[in-house]
């Protein structure tokens, strides 16, 4: 069965406050570079669960007007199993991201719980897939992915006092004590220190944070390196983010800087959040209906985890905080 040519689409552009803004975005549409608008990523396929989501064909040659409608009426590209699978539905989303802030730290369901959450609250999870995805470099830019090594997470917490003071002393010395134990108390101790973190005073945390802000502007002013407790970034989030409680995640989290055409895989309930890279971060994401960020993933909007913009900031759900993986381990 021969198939059609490639054909050309014009994909749907987004436009969250995280994204460059104007001719500083890679994604930006015709005629929006003279604009000062946010257009944070486009979606050159189609995206079942969020309105216009389907991509315009751009060739005259064909009869179809866009994706969804060519996927409807060609249902052997596809291929059997997939369409058997996924009911004659393209089960992938493609997006490409023009990434200029931080975005939320989220942790994404497996399936069996995405269906679960999707009964219970169809408004916050409008579907019943889960969400693997991919996210692939085309320049360099760096995310937070997976929990550290514990050693590493206890060495941030002798080496930053406000960190470990939003901990608290019992939960910072369970996990210190679990390097010695099997993986099942490392575990529960992360949970535990992850936890206390998330569910601290909001005035607390600003008070913590303001004086490791502080601290690390002083030794910054007075020419001392501060990359052993990431003192950059951490000054860069709250500047973006005045007294999120997300800022201290980079203590927790894997960071990881991609080189164009490195990628990282985000498997179920891996919190992970995409940061920024160098004067252009763009990058792809690829998921199994979800969300995408130059990613390829699955089909759904089912986030755990709340945007990392102004008016929603770099703060985890409640939810997050029971669902993560609780492994602690080197970013790959």
């Amino acid at each position: 069965l021969s198939m059609p040519p490639v054909f050309p689409l014009s994909g749907v552009v987004q436009q969250y406050a995280w994204g460059k803004t104007g001719s500083n975005s890679e994604v930006a549409p015709p005629g929006g570079a003279a604009r000062r608008a946010p257009y944070a990523e486009v979606r050159p396929g189609l995206c079942l669960t969020l309105p216009a989501g389907d991509a315009k064909i751009l060739d005259n040659c064909i009869s179809q007007k866009t994706l969804g409608q060519w996927i409807a009426e060609n249902q052997d590209c596809l291929g059997s199993k997939v369409k058997d699978t996924f009911n004659g539905k393209l089960p992938f989303l493609f997006k490409v991201l023009s990434v200029e802030t931080a975005l939320s730290i989220q942790a994404h369901p497996n399936k069996e719980l995405a269906e679960k959450l999707h009964l219970q609250a169809p408004q916050h999870y409008p579907d019943a897939n889960h969400k693997p995805e991919i996210a692939i470099a085309l320049t360099s830019f760096q995310g937070l992915c997976g929990f550290r090594p514990v050693e590493e997470i206890v060495t941030f917490l002798t080496k930053v006092p406000e960190f470990q003071f939003l901990i608290g002393d019992n939960a910072a010395t369970q996990l210190k004590q679990s390097l010695s134990s099997d993986s099942q108390c490392v575990a529960s101790a992360l949970q535990s220190c992850f936890s206390h973190l998330m569910k601290s005073e909001k005035k607390v945390v600003i008070e913590q944070l303001n004086l490791l802000v502080k601290r690390i502007s002083q030794q910054v002013a007075a020419g001392n390196n501060m990359e052993d407790i990431n003192g950059e970034l951490l000054l860069q989030l709250h500047q973006q983010y005045p007294g999120d409680i997300g800022c201290f995640a980079i203590y927790f989290l894997n960071l990881l800087t991609l080189k164009p055409g490195e990628a990282m895989f985000l498997e179920a309930n891996v919190p992970h959040a995409y940061l920024k890279g160098g004067e252009s971060h763009f990058f792809f994401k690829i998921f199994l209906k979800n969300n995408l960020y130059t990613q390829c993933g699955a089909q759904t909007h089912n986030p755990k985890g709340e945007g990392v913009v102004k008016e929603r900031p770099l703060r985890s759900h409640p939810a997050l905080t029971s669902q993560g993986s609780w492994g602690g381990r080197d970013g790959e």
